[in-house]
């Protein structure tokens, strides 16, 4: 049985591989690491392939161990500069929120443009069939999927279809998860993994304490975005400590 130092089983024979599965090469990149999430939409100052590339550079010397990127552009430029693990998602606005890569043909196009994973809305907000819509995302793509959930059975639906990642990403996101707090959903984290879930922590994580606090619970990797790449997010956190008024 494959291990690495953080103790994480990296054995391959705990699931039927329905879907295509981890590499163990992508297993040992990934375990214990931080992957950073470089996106940027909208009207926003960094919403340029160009600078998701500065971004995803400035994040592999930072010491991030792979990286999560929307669109099947960036996911190529990005693709072009480093052979670390990318998680490749298609972003589209919903109707309460943006939802992630929920058609095949997506997940097709990212695995064709460099994603090593794809990312798929694993919810119940956007299926009535979670094992089949991420079988069909797997089937098209190619590689493995991860899973991106926002309770703890759309987490054990999505692991007992195949899926080589289970992702918190849309706890506080679905209209069922909703929260008044900002804080990281690292019970959703603790409550999957002790369940034998390959669990990604994902979703408002800030800072490196809540990082380890998700290790503790059981990540076996942590996805950081705005707190790392997003300048405009990180200027307000400070400007909001400030007495000058707004």
């Amino acid at each position: 049985m494959l291990s690495n130092s953080d103790g994480f089983d990296l054995s391959l024979e705990s699931q039927e591989q329905i879907l295509p599965g981890m590499t163990e090469q992508m297993l040992k990149a990934l375990a214990g690491s931080l992957i950073v999430s470089c996106q940027a939409s909208g009207n926003h100052p960094m919403r340029n392939t160009d600078a998701i590339v500065r971004m995803a550079s400035s994040a592999l010397l930072g010491g991030a161990s792979a990286l999560r990127i929307n669109s099947p552009p960036d996911v190529r430029a990005v693709r072009a500069i480093t052979d670390v693990p990318i998680i490749g998602l298609d972003k589209e606005p919903g109707r309460m929120r943006n939802v992630i890569t929920v058609r095949p043909d997506q997940a097709a196009v990212l695995a064709a443009a460099g994603a090593n994973i794809v990312a798929v809305d694993a919810t119940s907000e956007v299926t009535d069939d979670i094992q089949g819509h991420l079988r069909q995302a797997g089937i098209a793509a190619g590689v493995p999927i991860m899973a991106d959930v926002s309770t703890l059975e759309e987490g054990l639906m999505a692991w007992d279809s195949g899926v080589g990642l289970v992702g918190t990403t849309l706890s506080g996101y679905t209209p069922y998860t909703l929260r008044g707090d900002l804080r990281p959903d690292i019970e959703l984290v603790a409550a999957l993994s002790s369940r034998g879930v390959r669990v990604i922590a994902e979703g408002r994580y800030v800072t490196p304490a809540e990082v380890r606090g998700a290790f503790d619970a059981g990540a076996f990797a942590v996805v950081v975005g705005g707190a790392i790449t997003d300048p405009v997010a990180i200027t307000r956190r400070f400007v909001a400590a400030t007495t000058r008024q707004q």
